[in-house]
């Protein structure tokens, strides 16, 4: 779709690693996952740094690729650079428990719609888990008015900025 390339192009090659969230964020995110299986991301340059945030979760997932599709394991160093240069477990144990998935985007509207990279990989992932609390992690900047949604299109219970958070109302 035009639109969301044009959207990708204007939110991109940004250096987000070092964002950090506000205290009142921090600590209002820090309650909403306590207790649950989180599955989290590990950032590249262009996004949120989430995981100083997350060392004290019990259990913590994170995301591998996996002949072309997105699978949950468990996050345990030692961590690899694979296929564009993301960092996965180098020997990935697959988990099936998460109930809180982290989600870095490019742009998120405050009602939850997300902008990937593109190749639906999360996408795929959040429909194949429907349960689980969505949370999109991103700059207060990368917040946008309007993404162009399709079918395939999973949406955010919450989203999170270094500025602020907002709930979706899904």
């Amino acid at each position: 779709m035009i639109q969301k390339n044009i959207l990708r192009s204007n939110l991109s090659n940004h250096n987000l690693y070092k964002i950090e969230l506000s205290k009142k964020i921090e600590s209002f995110f820090n309650e909403l996952i306590k207790g649950y299986v989180v599955c989290t991301y590990v950032p590249i340059e262009s996004e949120v740094n989430i995981l100083p945030l997350l060392k004290d979760i019990d259990i913590l997932n994170t995301t591998f690729m996996n002949h072309g599709n997105l699978q949950i394991c468990s996050y345990k160093e030692p961590l690899i650079k694979k296929k564009n240069g993301i960092l996965e477990p180098q020997n990935p144990d697959i988990k099936n428990d998460t109930e809180v998935f982290i989600v870095p985007g490019l742009g998120f509207t405050k009602s939850g719609s997300r902008l990937g990279r593109g190749s639906g990989h999360y996408d795929k992932l959040l429909y194949k888990n429907p349960s689980v609390l969505k949370i999109g992690v991103c700059h207060d900047f990368q917040i946008v008015d309007y993404i162009p949604e399709e079918e395939h299109d999973i949406s955010m219970d919450y989203v999170f900025t270094d500025k602020n958070y907002y709930k979706s109302a899904i």
